[in-house]
């Protein structure tokens, strides 16, 4: 019940940054929790039956922080940015422009978090921030996202670090 309070929360806040929030079941072999639309119109959470309303409240904490980032900025999308996100092969100068704007973008979160009245463990967000921070570090460096394994390890060494 307060998981729902939280959600209604957070899309009614969306809503009055004039988003739309739908939820969608995931895309086949689709590894994207969500998006945000860069024309700043919309946000869409990826569902499965087996996701959490956690889950749900993290990923749109994260979209909400790429608006608040892109108001900001003026409503304007970086071009070298959105040319990183729509090319096949990056190259590290654009993925480094993604990894800094995750990071940039992810200062958001603790703002949503409080401007909504969130009840859950404030520690679940700073972990969720770090690693969601850290996937793109890899990316940046490796040019691929971690591994399953990877992504294990580091979640156990960040649930361990933030005690939630």
């Amino acid at each position: 019940m307060i998981r729902d309070e939280e959600l209604k929360r957070l899309i009614r806040y969306a809503q009055g940054m004039g988003l739309s929030v739908h939820f969608k079941p995931y895309k086949k072999y689709s590894k994207i929790a969500a998006e945000w639309h860069p024309d700043g119109t919309q946000i869409t959470i990826y569902t499965h039956k087996s996701d959490s309303k956690i889950e749900h409240i993290l990923s749109l904490i994260h979209e909400l922080g790429h608006h608040k980032g892109f108001i900001e900025n003026q409503r304007v999308q970086d071009p070298k940015v959105e040319e990183a996100l729509n090319a096949e092969e990056a190259g590290v100068r654009f993925r480094k422009r993604i990894w800094d704007m995750e990071a940039s973008d992810s200062l958001h979160w603790e703002q949503i978090y409080k401007d909504t009245n969130c009840k859950f463990n404030i520690n679940k967000l700073h972990k969720q921030r770090e690693f969601d921070v850290w996937q793109y570090e890899i990316y940046y460096y490796k040019n691929r996202f971690p591994t399953y394994d990877e992504s294990m390890e580091k979640k156990k060494e960040l649930k361990k670090k933030w005690k939630c």
